[in-house]
């Protein structure tokens, strides 16, 4: 999609639609763009207000016909509910979603917004804006045939109005960090409703090597034989079942000038989930080809940070593989021996992705020394009960880390929430014939998941999101349609900018300051 920033008094601008967003029990005015506007369309949007037919309530809209008025034939009133600072730009998210597909149904090509006043940055508005409108449109149409009506209307041009040279400049940086942002998520939801007849390990290596291709990256990938030298036992036996070779993905930012130990991300790439030998019921398992948006994420992250020129080394990891039952498929009862030099029994075959995260949390660690490891997973069912589809679970040894990653949260609506890991959980993966096992029990499933993962990390500084919930929805929103989310790339970019420039580069401007 084209994305402008323009300078044209609202009544000027030539597009199809002109969105204008208001806040509940606003009022137009009498000075600014909009009060401008009303004037122009003889009040007919004071009417609106006034008469209660357009009250403003979030994601609500009211189309109003220009009848020649102004250059754009249709005016959307879209709702912003409530004006409150710490959700303004959630909301701005979420309207400009609902502009953009309202303006879509309505065969609309084009689509100008009239930014409202927030107390946030012009960039951060248009940040919002961008993201808002370009998620909101996303659709997986790879798999549908050419004749589809929904596939017929495209919105190609969203212009954002501005009202001087400098928020233009701003309004732009914005948009453009809107739109690598809302790209990135979207790969990683084509690669999460994609089937898995297609998405195999192969192929997200072969989209690693893309990326790599077409950024900054650099892209590594082991085969199943450099997996057996490491001893990467809990990756291939969870793999053994299936006809597809399992991959480990590699994929490397490395700015120019940076140095210190990196942040490595690592994202479970389970393509397929049957739940091998412990096989899952049949009904929903259809929705098992989302089993890697943890791995999805990862990769849609690295994208971002190489495209948006993030100044300090990252690392993301993808183990990848299916789980399928054969008769050469991992049974309850045996014994896979880790990179780590663990042993682990395997009680249900069915806790396969803490499985394959072992391996790659060890290599994160001997390969890498990282400052901190996050890695994300649609680890457990329990995790769902517990905490539904409004947060993420999350739980670690990097207290830091996990305020940065609960505060991103709030700022971009991808909400975490802490769950304790105290070394009494441990207790339940003790077995009694390997050093753990896979599981512990009904009680504290997602608590349990995590303490097996934190048997890999040793002293490393590490969290553990546990995305089951929020990777896949079933219930569409403004900006996230049903199907896969593309959950936690926004989190993790937020996270990551927030935090302290690298130390080579705050002792240079230390030392300039001096100077």
């Amino acid at each position: 999609m084209l994305i402008e920033i323009k300078r044209d008094k609202p009544e000027a601008v030539a597009a199809d639609v002109l969105a204008v967003p208001l806040w509940q029990g606003a009022t137009v005015g009498r000075r600014g763009a909009a009060a401008q506007l009303d004037a122009r369309l003889e009040g007919l949007i004071g009417d609106y207000i006034e008469s209660g037919d357009f009250k403003g309530t979030l994601n609500s809209t009211a189309l109003l016909r220009t009848r020649g008025m102004i250059a754009a034939p249709r005016v959307l009133l879209v709702g912003l509910g409530e004006k409150s600072e710490p959700r303004e730009l959630e909301h701005l998210r979420q309207a400009s979603a609902s502009a953009a597909t309202t303006a879509r149904k309505l065969g609309a090509t084009s689509l100008a917004v009239l930014p409202p006043a927030v107390s946030a940055t012009a960039s951060e508005l248009a940040q919002a804006i961008t993201e808002g409108a370009l998620l909101g449109l996303y659709k997986l149409e790879k798999y549908k045939t050419a004749d589809d009506e929904a596939s017929q209307n495209a919105l190609e041009q969203l212009t954002l109005l501005a009202t001087s040279a400098s928020a233009q400049k701003e309004l732009q940086r914005g948009a453009e960090r809107g739109q690598v942002i809302a790209e990135a998520v979207s790969l990683a939801r084509d690669l999460g409703n994609s089937p898995g007849n297609d998405i195999n390990p192969s192929y997200l290596a072969a989209t690693a090597q893309t990326l790599a291709e077409t950024t900054s990256l650099g892209c590594r990938l082991l085969d199943p034989a450099e997996m057996e030298e490491l001893n990467m036992g809990c990756l291939l036996g969870v793999a053994q079942g299936s006809a597809q070779p399992p991959a480990f993905i590699i994929l490397e930012h490395t700015p120019r000038g940076a140095s210190g130990a990196p942040i490595v991300l690592v994202g479970k790439g389970l393509t397929f989930d049957s739940g091998g030998i412990s096989i899952k019921p049949a009904g929903g398992m259809e929705d098992m080809k989302m089993d890697m948006s943890g791995g999805a994420a990862v990769l849609g992250t690295m994208q971002a940070l190489a495209r948006l020129n993030y100044p300090r080394r990252v690392v993301g990891l993808v183990p990848a593989s299916e789980n399928l039952p054969s008769g050469t498929a991992v049974k309850p009862g045996d014994i896979l021996r880790a990179m780590s030099g663990k042993t682990v029994e395997v009680i249900n075959t069915d806790a396969e992705g803490r499985l394959i995260l072992a391996d790659a949390l060890a290599y994160a660690v001997e390969k890498y020394k990282p400052a901190c490891i996050i890695d994300l997973a649609t680890l457990t069912g329990a995790v769902v009960v517990a905490l539904g589809s409004q947060a993420t679970g999350m739980m670690g040894t990097d207290d830091d880390m996990m305020t940065r990653l609960r505060e991103a949260g709030e700022r971009c609506a991808e909400r975490v929430w802490q769950l304790p890991l105290f070394d009494e959980y441990s207790k339940q993966i003790k077995s009694d014939f390997a050093d753990i096992k896979n599981t512990g029990g009904r009680e504290a499933g997602s608590i349990i998941g995590g303490a097996f993962l934190k048997e890999f990390v040793g002293d490393t500084p590490w969290v553990h999101l546990d995305i089951a919930g929020m990777a896949w929805t079933r219930e569409g929103k403004p900006y996230v349609p049903k199907g896969s989310t593309g959950w936690g790339i926004r989190l993790l970019l937020e996270t990551l900018e927030s935090m302290p420039a690298p130390a080579a580069k705050a002792k240079s401007r230390a030392k300039a300051k001096a100077s």
